[in-house]
């Protein structure tokens, strides 16, 4: 549990920690999900392109007032190239989260003030936590129907999904949902919450979705 809570502990991690752990107490576990969208690059740089035609036409070269219209080939796509790869970074945002276990709840969305999520363990369903995967390595998050959810994580094979506040909320991953799991009956099995040892044995293995799961 240690090299598991150790991995992913960056500053921001470090710096909510400091913040919450007056009300949430010690950080156990923190779980990583990460997904790049590659297929967005050619798009980016397109679009780069295109931008960088039209500041072609636009913009004045140094020595005139009149536009430049491809005197500096070089430039132009090195420029174009630059603000597709600009428009990528844009996509990054959304493409790194993770979700921190503490003794007295979850917490995520934790880059910016008004997007935190903290989540009480008396929030918390302990019957509906479980870990869910698919046969064909698809991001599961896409199988699960509920009438209202909300998705942690950036993607994966994988998915811990839980309901509270009327909500079922899903965080997807590459990473091994069992230490996930885990940490989170351990803190609220010590946290005294009724039926949290009980509703573990149910939690693992992670069910094998092959179809749409409707969680409501």
């Amino acid at each position: 549990m240690a090299s598991a809570r150790m991995h992913g502990r960056n500053w921001l991690v470090r710096r909510v920690e400091r913040k919450l752990a007056p009300d949430l107490g010690q950080l156990r576990c923190v779980a990583s999900s990460r997904h790049i969208y590659w297929k967005v690059l050619i798009p980016c740089l397109v679009v780069g392109f295109v931008f960088g035609t039209i500041a072609e036409f636009v913009s004045p070269i140094r020595s005139t007032r009149e536009a430049g219209h491809f005197n500096d080939p070089a430039f132009f796509a090195l420029t174009s190239i630059l603000t597709g790869l600009v428009l990528l970074s844009m996509t990054l945002l959304g493409s790194f989260r993770k979700l921190l276990v503490f003794d007295g709840g979850l917490v995520a969305k934790y880059s910016q003030k008004h997007t935190l999520v903290v989540i009480p363990w008396a929030d918390i369903t302990p019957g509906t936590i479980k870990a869910v995967t698919t046969a064909d390595g698809t991001d599961p998050d896409r199988r699960l129907v509920a009438r209202r959810k909300v998705s942690l994580g950036a993607g994966g094979r994988s998915a811990v999904v839980f309901q509270a506040r009327e909500t079922f909320w899903v965080f997807a991953s590459n990473q091994d949902p069992a230490p996930l799991v885990r940490a989170i009956h351990g803190a609220m099995n010590d946290a005294g919450m009724p039926g949290a040892a009980r509703a573990a044995a149910g939690a693992l293995p992670a069910v094998v979705l092959t179809g749409r799961m409707a969680l409501d």
